[in-house]
């Protein structure tokens, strides 16, 4: 496709997202209305109809239909054979792959989190926060038989996962009363803190410790230990964790898991930091 012709097709996005107003943050609400429809179906993981799509973002129905039909001729969402639901499309995956191919913190953790995995034989996860969740970008899935398996790219509420409490509780406190006033807490599994006086007991604990646990709080039969990583200056910008089923978590071999983490935190962010990620 010739450059006038994808102006022309992203002028068309934008049209047919209507007039481009500012958004309170500074930013165009058009283009802000396109990106929901793009996260919805990513959060979705499933075919989604037009009508829903119009319901999540707020669009009347036939924007949203144009919308949807401007995406899918750019490859950025596909429609299933069978109930013309929308999915993402493989566009996605080439912003991916151009987004890994820069992005100097993947390039150094992968190897630090297969070295874990073969180590500790569980799946070793990274996760940076975002809007209240925590978004896994890269993990080394366990060799066991049995084993966590979450794909890279995974959202979960960071209240309620060991990658999220880390994160949250090295946030600005400025940044983090924000997120606490956004949305209650969502319960995962009876074991998810939903009250907010005792997540901020566990943030505490976390800061004081250095480590976050996480016992079935995500999901049921999932157990998971994190612990931050910083730059030079100190900074966290990411969290690493392993995740096992809760029939191999050992309260006597947690500071072991903590003890090898940490060293692989520490390796990354001194890297991170030396190579201008």
């Amino acid at each position: 496709m010739r450059p006038s012709q994808k102006m022309s097709a992203t002028a068309q996005l934008l049209s047919d997202a209507g007039t481009a107003r500012a958004a309170p943050d500074g930013g165009i609400k058009s283009v802000g209305k396109v990106l929901d429809i793009l996260e919805y179906l990513a959060d979705a993981r499933r075919p989604v109809g037009v009508s829903e799509v119009a319901r999540a973002v707020n669009f009347h129905v036939s924007t949203a239909h144009r919308l949807l039909r401007t995406l899918a001729s750019r490859g950025y969402v596909e429609q299933d054979d069978s109930l013309r639901h929308y999915v993402l499309g493989p566009r996605i995956l080439t912003l991916l792959g151009a987004y890994r191919s820069g992005e100097t913190l993947l390039q150094v953790a992968r190897p630090e989190l297969e070295l874990l995995r073969d180590a500790l034989g569980e799946t070793i996860h990274l996760g940076v926060y975002r809007d209240g969740q925590v978004i896994e970008v890269a993990s080394a899935s366990s060799r066991q038989p049995v084993g966590v398996m979450f794909g890279t790219g995974f959202r979960d509420p960071a209240h309620c996962s060991a990658l999220g409490k880390v994160l949250l509780a090295h946030l600005p406190s400025g940044a983090l009363e924000s997120v606490l006033s956004a949305a209650p807490l969502e319960r995962r599994t009876p074991r998810s803190i939903t009250r907010k006086a005792d997540l901020m007991r566990a943030l505490d604990t976390v800061r004081q410790q250095g480590f976050a646990i996480d016992e079935e709080e995500l999901a049921s039969d999932l157990c998971c230990i994190a612990v931050p990583v910083a730059d030079a200056a100190g900074r966290v910008f990411a969290a690493l964790s392993i995740a096992m089923p809760k029939s191999r978590f050992r309260s006597s071999r947690v500071a072991g898991w903590v003890c090898a983490l940490s060293a692989a935190a520490s390796r990354i962010g001194g890297r991170q930091l030396s190579i201008g990620a």
